[in-house]
């Protein structure tokens, strides 16, 4: 799976799979999912250690203020339903429109990167921040390139669920946390 993905990713195209089955699809969805969890995490770990190292102060993050004033319900709404569905139509959905070989490659990887430096408005920006950019929005612009993969061969609707998954699991530690009423580090 990671190889054919891999391979996509060098030389994207905009060819979708017409025949594959459901069950394929289920798989192909959930180990993007695991990948995509695991690598965005070690990534996070890597991120950590670098702005201890740099003795960096990122500041608070921009959804933390949002994850302690929401209730478990629109956290819930928001992160599992409509941001994954209103980023997959600005983001991946345009691909549709450029499936010729030409532009494709440029839209495809155009949008990873859009993608990934968006979630910078997380962050307060100020200059060390815009020099390790690339290197805070790898959890992006890994998840991004799954997402441009899936839309592409499953759909864009697939794309949406592998998103919202993404971010439902993700999101389960602090909904427990918000539950139990117990402080958000």
């Amino acid at each position: 799976m990671l190889k054919r993905v891999w391979r996509f990713i060098k030389s994207p195209d905009g060819i979708q799979w017409r025949h594959a089955s459901l069950d394929l699809k289920l798989k192909v969805l959930l180990h993007l999912l695991v990948l995509g969890l695991v690598l965005g995490m070690s990534m996070s770990l890597i991120i950590g250690w670098l702005t201890e190292i740099l003795k960096l102060d990122l500041g608070p993050h921009a959804s933390q203020h949002f994850f302690e004033k929401s209730s478990a319900l629109t956290l819930l709404f928001f992160a599992v339903i409509m941001a994954p569905v209103l980023e997959e139509l600005v983001f991946r959905g345009p691909l549709s429109w450029f499936r010729e070989k030409t532009y494709f490659k440029y839209t495809y990887y155009a949008s990873i990167i859009l993608f990934g430096y968006v979630h910078l408005l997380n962050f307060d920006l100020f200059k060390e921040i815009l020099i390790l950019s690339p290197i805070l929005i790898g959890p992006q612009l890994i998840l991004g390139s799954f997402l441009g993969y899936v839309r592409v061969k499953m759909g864009l609707g697939w794309a949406i669920i592998l998103h919202a998954s993404h971010n439902a699991v993700l999101l389960v530690p602090i909904l427990m946390m918000k539950l139990a009423k117990l402080p958000l580090v």
